[in-house]
């Protein structure tokens, strides 16, 4: 709801240096970045040279001055619904390249569809439903911390769940575990003080059981009792991930653009 559109902005407004007005008017904006103290530190680079955002339909552009004023020239009244195009992308390279860099990835994000904050009594959590369906469910519900997390340190299984990286440290993350073997596993990492990401893995034997999604969803409850936001990034062409985060209540709320050396 309403909350996360103001958290959002906020947030944004670190990540791409302008104000919270920027994110929320109807105008393009193009600025010079600079590292800003709560920005998002996933995938963050030193020195970012461009990334670009399309949100509440227009664009938001930051990165080195000279690129940020090519762009400026380009794009000032582009709309942002279909600027994730492939011929944009070729665009974008041929202006990236005299500077020794290259589109990296683009990707769509989820918020809450709304707030559970406010969850009236009667309503169970999804960990209490969980729980309380365990007699006629084939596995189990098992949380962890940060620290018993690092047990999982170097298990490829869970490349899309943990990080393992300083900059965004993995925060919480429950499994679904059936015979004694992890079939499941979410996590959540602290891109930024208040941002914190969603990862999922599930294994052949987790599918089609809405196992991922109440993973997430579980997740999604743990974050916000923690006063914290959670959100969900993925790939375009991941449609099993994005109908993970459809059914654990996210929707699409931007799309973010990544470039990186070539």
């Amino acid at each position: 709801g309403m909350k996360y559109k103001q958290e959002l902005s906020r947030q944004l407004a670190l990540d791409y240096c302008c104000n919270v007005e920027d994110i929320l008017d109807n105008k393009n904006h193009f600025n010079v970045y600079e590292q800003r103290d709560g920005r998002r530190r996933f995938e963050e680079q030193d020195d970012c040279v461009l990334k670009v955002i399309v949100v509440n339909e227009k664009l938001i552009f930051t990165g080195k001055k000279e690129i940020v004023n090519i762009c400026k020239e380009k794009y000032e009244t582009c709309s942002g619904v279909w600027f994730m195009d492939v011929a944009r992308f070729r665009e974008l390279d041929t202006i990236l390249k005299p500077y020794g860099y290259q589109l990296k990835t683009a990707h769509p994000f989820f918020l809450p569809e709304k707030s559970e904050n406010r969850r009236s009594d009667g309503q169970k959590s999804a960990w209490q439903d969980a729980l309380s369906g365990k007699e006629n469910r084939a596995f189990e519900i098992k949380k962890y911390n940060h620290d018993e997390i690092q047990q999982f340190k170097g298990n490829e299984q869970f490349n899309e769940a943990f990080c393992f990286d300083e900059n965004s440290p993995d925060m919480l993350a429950v499994a679904a575990i059936s015979k004694g073997k992890i079939i499941g596993m979410a996590s959540a990492s602290a891109d930024s003080t208040t941002f914190w990401q969603i990862g999922i893995n599930t294994e052949k034997e987790a599918e089609g059981r809405g196992i991922a999604s109440l993973l997430v969803k579980i997740l999604k409850e743990d974050i916000e009792k923690l006063g914290k936001v959670p959100y969900y990034g993925t790939s375009m062409s991941n449609l099993v991930s994005q109908r993970v985060a459809a059914n654990a209540g996210f929707k699409p709320a931007w799309v973010e653009l990544l470039a990186e050396r070539i």
